[in-house]
């Protein structure tokens, strides 16, 4: 039994790749969302109906088809007040966070100088203090899709390194320009919302 622990202890990958300590996990941890999704009210299922009110509450067999004159007020009832605030709650939290979201946070497409849309690339900027992650895909018949591996960004200058090349750009007007570079073969492009 010592043999074999011994054993399972010199091929651990912590041995073999020589590993002493975890390695750091950069990703973002879990975070509860800031508004919790629908949580029934405690007197869930002992209210009275909404909507025509009054009346028998259970359903009569349907043995025709039903018109829309069947019907006295509106389809739906008015949303009640905690319907109301949860949907309060559910914008001020979008708000809020796309509010803390930086200049570069959404959907972007790459076009050529003849502008035709190369890929499209989804940034995640979570501000200067957070590094800037994303992916791309490419609008060939290929699609092509994948993570950048790297992003770099200071005052006007951004640089994105994908599996297919290195984009580098700078700030101008309402978008980037730049060169897309692709093994030997560079290429002007503009990086447009």
């Amino acid at each position: 039994m010592v043999v074999f622990a011994l054993i399972s202890l010199a091929v651990s990958p912590a041995a073999v790749t020589g590993q002493s300590a975890p390695v750091a996990y950069t990703a973002q941890v879990y975070q509860a969302p800031v508004v919790r999704p629908f949580e029934p009210p405690s007197n869930f299922g002992r209210v009275t109906e909404e909507g025509d009110g009054g009346g028998d509450t259970r359903l009569r067999v349907i043995t025709a088809p039903v018109s829309v004159e069947a019907y006295r007020r509106s389809y739906e009832h008015a949303p009640s007040r905690a319907d109301n605030a949860y949907d309060a709650g559910v914008n001020n939290a979008e708000r809020s966070m796309d509010a803390r979201m930086g200049p570069l946070d959404g959907r972007w497409l790459l076009k050529d100088g003849e502008g035709r849309t190369l890929m499209t690339v989804s940034l995640m900027d979570q501000g200067e203090t957070r590094p800037l992650e994303g992916g791309y895909r490419t609008a060939d018949a290929t699609a092509e899709v994948g993570p950048l591996t790297t992003a770099e960004r200071s005052a006007g200058v951004l640089v994105l390194e994908m599996g297919g090349g290195r984009l580098s750009l700078q700030s101008s007007g309402e978008g980037w320009s730049g060169t897309l570079a692709q093994g030997d073969r560079e290429r002007a492009v503009t990086l447009v919302r």
